[in-house]
């Protein structure tokens, strides 16, 4: 980019910002001061907006501060201000190329870098404007909104005269003034959107818009009999010192009816709280996650916030100062909590405690520890709610994601000295990512994930975490609070049928590999499944349009654990490519790619049951992140660890990951539940930390005394499981039924492709459609005495697809043929059953049958493949499969190379893949024997030619080991890519699919 740029008038770019010569981290043309559907700016958005345009400078005319002391400043000032929604805006005028500057001679163009001819402007003036919300979710009925003059930032000259902001409650736009707070009332909750207008001298007049999400609380109007807060005192209270200093507790205290006495203390300890966005008010307000505001009566709507009051509880709720502390430390504060309810509550009535999620890990130590040390905590009842006592889970591929990025810089020419623009770290164009980092590396979090990271960037590695272990082994061997029988209890979001998520382990649960890509966007959506999937109170993300229109581009593919095998989990690299005057090309490598692999000891927690994230209740992903965000659910609180099997002193193996776990029938020892009843969901593992109807049914069980087994073993038990039954291939038609339902349950049955397999929604009669040839996912939705269930089975429509075929040998391994070996072998990846497949070889380029294959293969497996062709060189491998329903025709080839690898004459460079649509990536093999002959820093030139022998791409590199050339705008075909070295040129056969 350098070279690009290098020569140009600075002076002519009379704003200081120049698009062509910036990054585009999202679309930053959308943010042009009117309202689309394009348009909508999250904080996250604004970030990426800000980076864009400080990337654009040149020379001196705009003085900008730098993103990472903007990104604090907004931390800063919003901690500062805790009881007001803080706003950021950016009002920059830009320059870009006229769409004719080159055909109309403002510029000239030499060896792809740009000269001004004299007398001409080969600019036009475009604008930039932005406004968001520093808060993504706020709690209650009235607000104060400030936009201070310090978190406006812009490069225009004309006065601004005034400020109208629409906060979307029915007002319409209402004038605020700069540093003034404006205070405004909702009627109603959701999500809502804010309009501004910013009118300047001039008669200009420019517009944003943005979303923020209100979990709406009525002022003084909730219903008689319930929890609501408006009784409510409070106490601040804080514990002994652990290791040097003390947690502080924000304490809430409301009592049953209108005595306000406390008499029959029920004790409410959050869990992990990153943001301090749970408090009291959402704990009896929501009837999302960690909210009682949920039906446990349909016939007469009663919730479970109002069945509590009935039974003469009083609340008193632990909020965490410091919601990401160690545990210890806020147990210790608990214990304190615990003490100031003894003395001062009335009567004899021991105290009952709940633990959400972390909560419960603080809860149970606080009341052992307490025992430990000869106190009397008079409490009655324990109850562990999705605590996880062994550990929890976020994915470790979104974990190395985060770390990979984080580490690195962007280092590439357009930062260079040139135009006195720094180098710039990815958390600061991403900021998202150092809160992700920040979040992984808080004590709690360290404490809690079974599988963690150290070292961010090139140094990414796993590591065994002491602070977990340490943790671990205090927690184990305290045990449980026994104190004058104290009954200890749990509930678990998982399902007890063991039923895992609906993907398989080690299945791709996240990826990107396009050439256009809103990456802000998918960085906020990993982090922030992080982030909520470890909080209590998950943040909502506004719904959005995706940027399409980027100069970043990436490649990552994140995938689930697999079972106990060494497996690559993650891949990352991103890039830089766009055109400049609409034929010069610039790509750039941002960062290097890294790779991670599972170890042999690691569970496939991500897809396991649990409670669960779903990234689908808290974003409203656009259609297009679909291709994204693969499984947007995974396993967050293994069940296994929320019922604590065997009390920690059992390795759990992966058959404890899939076991049924039903009160009915508690597992047996050594792997027994420690405790004194459970609960567990039918079928499917729930949200965590979810209430519901049938838990909250069953806790208000406890909570009276009379304790009952809550238990559907008869539907999933592993002597009576419900499965879904029926043909595993379908030609023409099939039926589907469930094995093990009761009678009485209403069964409704749908295809995942209707087009291509309808389903009868009664009967189970499913039809093969339009020839269709793929495989399908039936699903049986049950409304029976346990809920709504949905089970899924995957059937084959039609004839047999290869997805992949894949080619290896025994001398090296690597996906060629050895003429000189018997050891090659080649692989058809296909979700097909009882398929044979019949493989052939084509000659090049005329793709003549050079030989078939007189033996079929089934399976999917490595098959043998003895053909020696002569001579060596490249040729067409295809394949066609046989099932039930017929063979398929010859399914497109794959390229496979014969090579004489007992000599010295296979190549110095890998071109992959191939066939390919897009890309084309030629990487210098890593053999010593291959490598060496290459000089350091060494020129490399490749060239393409069609077949008709024209040249159509020409590039140089300095080889790095690995580079790319763009073939999207090609057409479909062969052609030949030779690749020059000082003292070699060889020639690779590509083909072109689209």
């Amino acid at each position: 980019m350098e070279h690009v740029f290098g020569a140009i008038d600075k002076s002519k770019v009379n704003t200081g910002l120049l698009k062509e010569f910036g990054v585009k981290f999202n679309n930053i043309e959308a943010f042009n001061g009117v309202l689309t559907d394009s348009s909508w700016v999250s904080l996250s958005e604004w970030e990426a907006f800000y980076n864009s345009v400080y990337s654009m400078r040149i020379g001196s005319a705009t003085t900008m501060t730098v993103p990472s002391s903007v990104f604090s400043h907004f931390s800063t000032q919003q901690d500062a201000n805790p009881g007001v929604i803080l706003l950021a805006a950016g009002h920059f005028n830009y320059q870009q190329y006229k769409a004719n500057a080159y055909t109309n001679g403002d510029v000239t163009v030499t060896n792809e870098k740009i000269y001004d001819v004299a007398g001409r402007n080969p600019y036009e003036i475009k604008t930039s404007f932005a406004v968001a919300p520093l808060q993504n979710e706020i709690q209650g009925n009235t607000f104060a909104f400030r936009l201070q003059s310090n978190m406006v930032y812009k490069n225009i000259t004309n006065s601004l005269s005034s400020i109208q902001i629409d906060f979307g409650n029915g007002q319409g736009y209402q004038t605020v003034s700069l540093n003034s707070n404006k205070n405004v009332t909702y009627t109603s909750g959701g999500e809502k959107e804010l309009k501004f207008k910013f009118s300047y001298s001039g008669g200009i007049t420019r517009y944003s818009h943005s979303k923020i999400w209100l979990d709406y609380i009525p002022p003084s109007s909730s219903p008689n009999g319930r929890f609501n807060g408006s009784g409510a005192s409070t106490q601040v209270i804080t514990g002994n010192a652990w290791q040097g200093a003390s947690a502080i507790g924000d304490i809430t205290i409301e009592t049953s009816g209108t005595d306000g006495v406390l008499d029959k203390p029920f004790i409410v300890v959050e869990g992990f709280d990153p943001n301090n966005d749970f408090d009291y008010l959402s704990f009896v307000n929501n009837d999302d996650i960690g909210g009682i505001n949920v039906s446990v009566d349909n016939s007469t709507g009663q919730t479970l916030n109002e069945a509590i009051e009935a039974n003469g509880y009083d609340l008193v709720f632990v909020n965490f100062r410091n919601g990401t502390d160690y545990i210890q430390r806020n147990a210790y504060m608990v214990e304190k909590v615990i003490e100031w309810v003894n003395n001062n509550k009335t009567g004899n009535e021991k105290n009952v405690v709940m633990g959400m999620s972390m909560g419960g890990l603080v809860a149970r130590y606080a009341l052992r520890h307490m025992e430990q040390t000869s106190r009397l905590h008079k409490t009655k009842l324990y109850i562990s709610h999705d605590t996880p006592h062994q550990g929890a889970n976020v994915p470790l591929a979104f974990q190395a994601f985060i770390r990979h990025l984080i580490g690195e810089s962007i280092s590439i020419p357009v930062f260079y000295s040139l135009f006195n623009i720094n180098v710039v770290d990815l958390d600061n164009a991403f900021p998202d990512l150092q809160q992700g980092l920040d979040l992984l590396e808080t004590p709690a979090a360290q404490q809690m994930l079974i599988y963690q990271l150290s070292g961010v960037g090139a140094s990414l590695t796993h590591t065994t975490n002491a602070l977990r272990t340490n943790f671990l082994n205090e927690y184990k061997n305290m045990g449980y609070p026994s104190q004058d029988g104290i009954r200890n209890i749990s509930i678990s979001n998982g399902s007890e049928c063991g039923t895992p998520l609906d993907f398989a382990p080690n299945a791709t649960i996240a990826q990107i590999n396009e050439t256009v890509v809103d990456l802000p966007f998918f960085v906020h959506n990993v982090v922030f499944s992080i982030i909520n999937s470890l909080s209590v109170n998950p943040i909502k993300t506004m719904t959005s349009a995706l940027s399409t229109n980027t100069d970043v581009k990436a490649l990552f593919v994140m995938k689930a654990l697999p079972n106990q095998q060494v497996k690559e989990i993650y891949k990352g690299k991103i890039f830089i490519k766009k055109k400049v005057l609409g034929f010069i090309n610039i790509e750039e490598q941002l960062i290097n790619q890294k790779t991670l692999n599972s170890t042999s000891s690691m569970l496939p927690l991500d897809n396991s049951n649990g409670g669960i994230y779903n990234i689908d209740k808290f974003v409203t992903l656009p259609p297009e992140m679909s291709g994204y965000i693969l499984e947007p659910r995974f396993n967050f609180v293994p069940t296994y660890s929320s019922l604590d099997i065997s009390s920690g002193n059992q390795t759990i193996s992966y058959t404890d990951l899939t076991r049924s776990y039903s009160p009915l029938s508690p597992p047996p020892a050594p792997k027994s539940v420690p405790f004194d009843n459970f609960f567990t969901n039918p079928q499917i593992s729930e949200d965590h930390t979810q209430f519901t109807l049938n838990n909250g049914n069953w806790l208000l069980d406890e909570l009276e005394g009379t304790p009952s087994l809550f238990s559907c073993l008869g539907t999933c038990g592993s002597s009576n499981p419900i499965t879904v039954s029926g043909p595993n291939t379908i030609c023409s038609s099939g039926t589907f039924s469930l094995n093990n339902v009761s009678n009485s349950a209403v069964i409704i049955w749908s295809s995942s492709n209707s087009s291509g397999l309808s389903i009868n929604s009664s009967s189970g009669v499913a039809t093969r459609k339009n020839n269709f040839d793929g495989e399908i996912t039936v699903t049986a939705k049950i409304n029976s005495n346990c809920g709504l269930v949905n089970l899924t089975r995957k059937v084959w429509v039609g004839r047999p697809k290869a997805s992949f075929i894949g080619f290896t040998n025994s001398v090296d391994g690597f996906s060629y043929f050895c003429s000189n070996a018997s050891g090659n072998s080649f692989e058809v990846e296909s979700s097909a059953p009882g398929v044979t497949w019949n493989a052939r070889l084509l000659n090049w380029p005329n793709l003549t049958v050079k030989y078939t294959s007189s033996t079929p293969y089934s399976g999917n497996g490595p098959h043998a493949w003895t053909y020696v062709p002569s001579p060596i060189g490249y040729y067409v491998f295809e394949v066609r499969g046989t099932n039930a329903c017929g063979t398929s025709s010859w399914l497109p080839g794959y390229e496979v190379e014969y090579l004489d690898c007992g000599q010295f004459n296979e190549g110095l460079f890998s071109v992959y893949p191939n066939p390919t649509s897009y890309e084309l990536n030629i990487e210098r093999f890593g053999k010593q024997s291959k490598s060496s002959i290459l000089n350091s820093n060494e020129n490399i030139k490749v060239e393409l030619i069609n077949n008709v022998g024209k040249v159509v791409i020409t590039k140089e590199f300095i080889d790095n080991g690995n580079n790319s050339i763009d073939v999207s705008s090609l057409s479909g075909g062969l052609y030949l890519l030779k690749v020059y070295t000082i003292n070699n040129v060889e020639t690779h056969r590509i083909r072109i699919d689209h």
